[in-house]
């Protein structure tokens, strides 16, 4: 850092302490009024956490349930649905901690994670399986509602409609025009 950048960043944080000093005081018979912003209550902050989770997703279906308008002879399928797609939190011991995976040999671990990985997709075949079933219970005009509001489910996890992610980069390999320099091989 150079001398002049030092001096500026100097100046520029003496600056900032001075101004904070001509602040104008009240007089002092006049009462104090209170500040809006302590007056306000903070904005709730997002809840995290697998209940919290459960709590969205369970709002956002009974939404999606709302919308589509359901008849009697369709309530078996929701339920059904429901019961698949539900999240369903790891069992204790499903998941090696991460102390016995730092304790795993590298092919140890590679099939642990490959275990866990077809654990996740015979969950993902069933959840697709149950909503294929229900969509097909569904009228057109149901379809259409379906597809909509699934659709910004999708967009509200970080994709949006134009296929970029939240940090607005692509999910489809790596960018064209970033280059990799070549590893030199001695």
């Amino acid at each position: 850092m150079s001398l002049l950048q030092r001096s500026a960043i100097v100046t520029a944080m003496l600056a900032g302490l001075t101004v904070s000093s001509f602040a104008q005081t009240p007089a002092t018979g006049a009462p104090m009024a209170a500040p809006a912003a302590q007056s306000a209550p903070a904005p709730a902050k997002k809840a995290h956490g697998p209940e919290a989770r459960e709590a969205r997703m369970a709002k956002r279906m009974q939404a999606l349930k709302a919308s589509l308008k359901l008849n009697a002879s369709q309530e078996a399928g929701w339920t059904s649905y429901m019961a698949a797609v539900k999240p369903q939190r790891p069992a204790p011991g499903d998941r090696p901690e991460r102390p016995d995976f730092a304790k795993m040999t590298t092919p140890e671990r590679i099939d642990a994670m490959a275990a866990m990985h077809a654990k996740h997709q015979a969950a993902m075949d069933q959840r697709n399986q149950a909503t294929k079933a229900f969509y097909a219970t569904l009228t057109p005009e149901q379809q259409k509602t379906f597809d909509v509001e699934t659709l910004k489910m999708h967009e509200r996890r970080g994709h949006g409609p134009d296929g970029k992610g939240p940090h607005g980069q692509r999910h489809q390999g790596p960018n064209p025009k970033q280059s990799v320099p070549p590893i030199d091989s001695k």
